[in-house]
């Protein structure tokens, strides 16, 4: 069921967003005391403002208050995915080749299941991941073996990636409650 909801909401706010220059990075589904939490993570070359997350909010939240996709009380919650990026699909990893990253596995590989290193590309034909370590060996990491995977970017950029310090977490964030009818 949140799985189904959650498929529907990133197919519903994607097909919003190509309509501008903004990327849906992740969607989370949570709970609180209020209701419930819909996080949308969005991003664009160069970071993401203030403004980009309240337009967002607007046109997301209008949208599914218009087709009641979600019932009841919720809150829609819009911000920058932050330093810490998180690497959802196989166009993130080509994206970001040459930044290093923080790769969580489900089972060991190589006989861990914390991995450090810097992007070295990705392999279509295996589906996998390709991690320069910090060692000098490189790690083919599937992505279905992938539990959590991100950035690893320093905030004044001296250490690691592109160091882009605009894009720093909740730099732009927006936050709308539906109201109970």
């Amino acid at each position: 069921m949140r799985e189904d909801r959650e498929a529907r909401l990133r197919e519903r706010v994607s097909a919003l967003l190509q309509q501008s220059d903004l990327e849906l990075v992740d969607i989370e589904l949570g709970g609180s005391p209020r209701g419930l939490v819909v996080r949308l993570l969005v991003d664009k070359p160069g970071g993401v403002s203030v403004e980009d997350c309240a337009r967002v909010s607007r046109a997301v939240g209008d949208d599914l208050e218009a087709a009641d996709v979600i019932p009841g009380r919720y809150i829609l919650e819009v911000s920058s995915p932050g330093l810490d990026r998180p690497l959802k699909r196989r166009e993130d990893y080509e994206r970001f080749t040459g930044e290093d990253a923080d790769v969580i596995t489900v089972e060991k590989i190589g006989e861990q299941h914390d991995h450090r290193g810097k992007l070295a590309g990705f392999d279509t034909a295996t589906d996998s991941v390709l991690l320069a370590l910090e060692s000098g060996n490189t790690v083919v990491i599937p992505l279905g073996a992938i539990r959590r995977a991100t950035l690893r970017r320093d905030p004044w950029g001296k250490v690691g990636g592109k160091g882009r310090a605009d894009n720093s977490r909740n730099a732009g964030q927006s936050r709308r409650v539906k109201k109970k009818r």
